[in-house]
């Protein structure tokens, strides 16, 4: 079955990569957390402007900063070894080798394939991520849950929420990422749907993620239940404000990027980007927002999904929220698009996945595997 040009292109890159299926770093430690690295230089591979501080044959994703800008965290997949682990991994602020590695979370880590996705560092110590077991070879994993441990140790850790998971009147979520700490007892994320399904036909079956819902939990309380923030339906990205009752969220197929003061509920438009295109993975810090526009994605209403965003990534943006200022940090015209964008701390860098376009046979296509990159803010 021929697929349609939207989806073509989206599944070279867009898909979600069998969480199990990924490969492990070589020679990751399945000993200690976090096991010693040798960082002697904080160089990146490439000093030239967009700055690439990852060079893999696997994913390198899902980062964010330490609350004091002095790392970034994020998830890491190296082909060669046989467990097929995802390892959370820590680099310098400006790029270089790994400052430490953590691959297993259970001493049978051997013997599984693991996953350390979408860590959310708190200035506290405290690490939440999403953890994930499951055999080798499986397309699912056995368990998957929101986990709590800390920055110094993610292996001893806590689970908070195991996926999948129902909220009634909503859509079941299998899965979650762009989690941020709303305050010292609420994490705020995106629920996602997660399906796996066959292409075409002959093709290898393939997963797909789009957002569901923004939503918060209390970590204080022991079965604490997830809350979808009303009016985020379709939800495309979140990010906390600068206070503990506010947060900004893009949603499915839209051009404009939303402010709610939770407290009260009351909903207003920040910014749109109109012409420039759709707005997702949104995440701000003090008075600047960055987000991804345009590119390639298409939100439809899927007869065998529902609502679905198909996304490979865009151009990046950042607006100055005091005087609606917007610059493009990424270049339309280059051969990569961009996915989740990170400001550090300062507002002086961020930090984003960039997915290589190349052509293939007659179809335009953008890679599934990408690499880290620092960005600079004017």
């Amino acid at each position: 079955m021929t697929q349609p040009a939207a989806r073509r292109w989206h599944l070279v890159h867009g898909r979600w990569p069998r969480l199990l299926a990924l490969s492990a770093v070589v020679g990751c430690g399945h000993s200690e957390p976090f096991a010693s690295r040798d960082f002697s230089t904080d160089e990146p591979f490439d000093p030239s402007p967009p700055v690439q501080i990852t060079l893999n044959h696997g994913h390198d994703r899902r980062a964010a900063w330490l609350p004091d800008g002095s790392a970034i965290l994020y998830s890491t997949q190296l082909e060669g070894t046989r467990d097929g682990d995802v390892c959370l991994a820590v680099l310098p602020p400006t790029g270089g080798r790994q400052r430490a590695l953590t691959c297993t979370l259970s001493p049978d880590g051997d013997n599984l394939r693991e996953a350390l996705e979408s860590p959310a560092p708190a200035s506290d110590g405290r690490l939440a991520f999403v953890a994930a077991t499951g055999q080798r070879g499986g397309v699912f994993p056995e368990r998957q849950e929101l986990s709590l441990a800390s920055i110094s140790d993610p292996v001893t850790r806590a689970g908070l929420l195991g996926m999948p998971y129902t909220i009634p009147g909503r859509r079941t979520h299998g899965g979650i990422s762009q989690i941020h700490w709303l305050s010292s007892s609420r994490l705020l994320y995106l629920g996602e749907m997660v399906n796996v399904y066959t292409p075409c036909s002959g093709c290898m079956r393939d997963t797909m993620r789009s957002g569901l819902d923004a939503v918060w939990l209390d970590v204080t309380a022991s079965g604490s239940t997830p809350q979808p923030i009303p009016g985020t339906d379709n939800a495309s990205g979140v990010s906390p404000g600068t206070a503990e009752d506010e947060i900004y969220y893009t949603l499915g197929g839209d051009t404009r990027v939303y402010h709610q003061v939770l407290s009260s509920g009351v909903v207003s438009v920040i910014y749109d980007f109109g012409a420039a295109g759709v707005a997702r993975d949104v995440d701000v810090v003090g008075g600047r927002m960055a987000a991804v526009v345009g590119g390639r994605v298409h939100f439809v209403d899927d007869p065998s999904f529902g609502p679905t965003q198909w996304d490979s990534g865009g151009i990046v943006h950042v607006v100055n929220l005091a005087d609606g200022a917007d610059v493009t940090l990424t270049n339309p015209n280059e051969p990569g698009l961009y996915r989740r964008p990170r400001i550090s701390p300062s507002g002086s860098q961020i930090v984003v996945e960039r997915y290589p376009v190349v052509i293939f046979e007659t179809d335009t296509v953008v890679l599934r595997t990408g690499d880290l990159f620092l960005l600079g803010q004017p």
